[in-house]
């Protein structure tokens, strides 16, 4: 122990016992290294502070020492050093300060200047000394090493057991791990025909947007998991929630790991942060085929990926169909230069014509080429509807068996909503009825949870019924003459 560097300057000052352990879960399960910590204080008692003048900054509970910038308790102890008002520091090991070498020096550089010591369990060390900064100096060294070392034995465990289909991670609505650790549908009924309807729908329309208006607008429920655990909510979908599912190779029946990286960089403050990216197909670590049981085929999933990118406006497609009286929007190449021309509206819309301006609003020069609309549009329709004349009816045909099928998913849908809701108002009931009577704290909460569930339970039904009313709608003579219209148009 080396108290002779300890001066009365020193004790005037406040002694910091700065503690700190990585994550939750260290918090919670390893209370040793906290009291380790925390016992601190009367090492500072030893050295000559008197208890007023000692402080404790256990802000940090629970935050890596690598997250720089984000931990809010090492930033106080750093501004009340550079404040003059700490003469010690203490803390159990240099890693439990920094574990990484920018804020490591800023802080040795901060106590060289305010004439600050450092401590830990066995030593005393002045930064403004030679020697000292160099044992600290090399102390924070090896702190980093240690956990950049840590890391890649972690990860590379990780990737050894996904290369084997085998790592578990959290998986998305309509899929659990077993008991033997395989991957496996979901038991649920309902949540395996929610993940379904949503591949079923985009099968049938063709685009992301139209595929959640199209739920949005019916009302449909979808399977979202809640909290850290597996915990399902239904809810309205977001356009991202099926977004996610049409692109996650996880529904076509492959084991995939290292879709979402980690990658480092600056932000306006030219601080160093990490955030997560998507990565292409080529970048991912792991790729295992048929792996699992899957809503759809590799050969599907790949399909529709093809047409998720062709539906996005930009040079390598036509895009998605959008509004616009133009028959061949996107479709039509300038003859002269091969780009893809634009489609030029007239006033209120009723001029069509299609201009090749790419070289103008790349260059300033005059456009390649427009001409009109009409006499195109009218050839164009001649010859599609010659080829698909023949198919008109074969067309009908296969339009209401795809008419048929959707409808019975949604039915089923809208019946095991109310199948599940009349399970929830049930096992409120049975709570309710188990309880004892006479004890109302718990009863009375238990009566309002069972209320709750049957007005579910009543809301679920009004909303089945209203729909099964719209889809048993009969048609109408006007519906079935615009059918045999259809048929031969």
């Amino acid at each position: 122990m080396r108290d002779d560097r300890i001066t009365a300057k020193h004790r005037s000052r406040l002694a910091v016992v700065y503690v700190r352990q990585s994550t939750e879960r260290q918090v919670l399960e390893h209370g040793e290294s906290q009291r380790r910590q925390r016992g601190l204080s009367v090492r500072a008692k030893r050295l000559g502070w008197p208890p007023e003048r000692i402080g404790t900054i256990d802000e940090d509970l629970g935050v890596s020492a690598s997250r720089s910038g984000e931990r809010s308790g090492f930033e106080r102890l750093v501004a009340e050093t550079a404040l003059g008002r700490v003469g010690l520091i203490l803390a159990l090991e240099v890693s439990r300060l920094s574990r990484g070498n920018r804020d490591w020096y800023h802080l040795l550089d901060v106590c060289a200047v305010t004439g600050t010591l450092l401590c830990d369990e066995r030593q005393v060390y002045d930064p403004r000394t030679m020697d000292d900064r160099l044992v600290l100096g090399i102390k924070g060294t090896m702190s980093e090493a240690e956990l950049s070392v840590m890391k890649e034995r972690l990860v590379e465990a990780i990737r050894s057991r996904a290369r084997r289909g085998e790592h578990r991670y959290r998986l998305p609505p309509g899929y659990v791990w077993d008991e033997a650790g395989r991957l496996v549908k979901v038991p649920d009924a309902r949540e395996q025909a929610s993940v379904e309807l949503v591949f079923s729908r985009f099968r049938r329309l063709g685009t992301m947007h139209q595929t959640h208006i199209s739920l949005a607008e019916e009302g449909v429920l979808v399977p979202v998991l809640a909290g850290k655990g597996r915990t399902i909510r239904y809810r309205r979908p977001s356009y991202n929630y099926v977004r996610r599912m049409l692109s996650n190779p996880l529904y076509a029946g492959a084991y995939v790991f290292g879709r979402r990286q980690v990658e480092e960089v600056l932000d306006a403050s030219q601080r160093p942060r990490k955030r997560v990216r998507e990565c292409g197909r080529e970048d991912w670590h792991v790729l295992i085929r048929d792996h699992h049981e899957g809503y759809i085929s590799w050969e599907e999933y790949e399909q529709n990926q093809r047409r998720i990118v062709g539906n996005r406006r930009g040079t390598a497609g036509p895009g998605a169909p959008r509004k616009g009286e133009a028959l061949l929007a996107g479709l039509v190449l300038c003859g002269r230069c091969g780009r893809r021309m634009k489609v030029s509206y007239g006033r209120q819309g009723r001029q069509v014509r299609y201009v090749c301006s790419n070289r103008r609003r790349q260059t300033g020069e005059a456009i390649c080429q427009s001409f009109g609309a009409r006499r195109v549009e009218k050839a164009v329709e001649g010859l599609l509807l010659e080829a698909l004349t023949p198919l008109g009816m074969e067309a009908m045909i296969e339009a209401a068996r795809s008419h048929e099928a959707a409808v019975e998913e949604e039915r089923r849908h809208f019946r095991q909503r109310v199948e599940g809701a009349r399970y929830e108002a049930d096992l409120a009931r049975r709570q309710y009825e188990s309880v004892d009577p006479a004890n109302r704290l718990v009863a009375g909460e238990l009566e309002r949870r069972w209320e709750k569930a049957l007005e579910a339970l009543a809301a679920a039904e009004e909303e089945a019924a209203q729909r099964e009313r719209v889809l048993s709608r009969p048609l109408t003579p006007e519906d079935e003459e615009w059918l045999r219209r259809c048929s031969s148009d």
